[in-house]
């Protein structure tokens, strides 16, 4: 049997045939990858909204609750101001 003159030839079809299928494989794969990269990237755009609005909510109780504690100390300032002018005048009389 003789041998074929050029190897090479003979096996690079089937080489070519090879790659193919890799780079077929390869580009399924990025495929999927980037089905994965999207969904990933929609459930962090939630995420960051979701963040953004717990921290206005949190900056708005926050904001309450020092507009409460403020009030209450002018009230109690008022009181003990109503007080010393109450005794004054007891005093007064």
């Amino acid at each position: 049997m003789a041998e074929p003159e050029n190897l090479v030839l003979e096996l690079l079809p089937e080489m070519r045939a090879d790659i193919r299928g890799v780079r077929d494989e390869q580009k399924e794969d990025i495929r999927g990858l980037r089905s994965v990269v999207d969904s990933i990237l929609l459930r962090l755009d939630y995420f960051e909204e979701r963040v953004e609005m717990l921290r206005e909510s949190t900056m708005t109780a926050l904001g309450f609750a020092v507009d409460a504690s403020e009030r209450k100390k002018k009230i109690e300032t008022q009181i003990a101001e109503l007080r010393e002018r109450v005794e004054r005048l007891e005093k007064a009389k």
